[in-house]
């Protein structure tokens, strides 16, 4: 059995219980690359992106963070600041989705939903298009969207449409 270092805890697992964790996330143009990527047990992977998520609550304290990590990790300094350092990392890339008008979850959380009972068939359905699963939903978002605002969009227009609504030119009619 192949046996692994987590880069957080220090704690040897399975290889089998090993995540790969992108410090600079793979969404802000981090790389596949040994220097932006740390092996985690899951429970440390867990725990780096509740902590994140925890900075993003204007509700919780920095004190509740620097505590909750110090019971995660009791007695463990250097488990303690590479938590704090990766979930900055985390929380930083959220803010700024944050900015861009997308929550910090914003593909994630349409994932989590469908993943139990309709995976399969988003799978089966994206297949018979010849597109992703992801390029699916997109378009099915967007076109019940367009549906119900009574507009008639190709993709090419679709992302001019995008490209206006970033730059602040909503109030532009938008011709069907």
């Amino acid at each position: 059995m192949e046996i692994f270092n987590c880069g957080c805890c220090g704690n040897k697992y399975p290889t089998l219980h090993k995540h790969t964790h992108h410090k600079n996330p793979r969404a802000m143009g981090g790389k596949d690359v040994d220097s932006n990527l740390i092996d985690l047990c899951p429970a440390c992977h867990d725990a780096i992106h509740a902590i994140a998520y925890r900075m993003l609550n204007k509700k919780t304290s920095r004190i509740q963070i620097i505590d909750s990590i110090a019971l995660i990790y009791p007695q463990n300094k250097k488990a303690q600041e590479t938590c704090i350092d990766l979930a900055v990392l985390i929380r930083n890339y959220a803010i700024e989705n944050q900015e861009k008008d997308l929550g910090p979850n914003h593909l994630v959380n349409i994932g989590t939903i469908i993943r139990k009972f309709f995976k399969p068939l988003v799978a089966q359905r994206a297949a018979e298009l010849g597109t992703s699963q992801e390029g699916y939903i997109r378009s099915l978002i967007l076109s019940d969207v367009a549906k119900r605002f009574n507009l008639n969009l190709s993709l090419v227009e679709e992302n001019g449409i995008i490209k206006k609504i970033q730059k602040g030119k909503t109030s532009e009619k938008i011709k069907s």
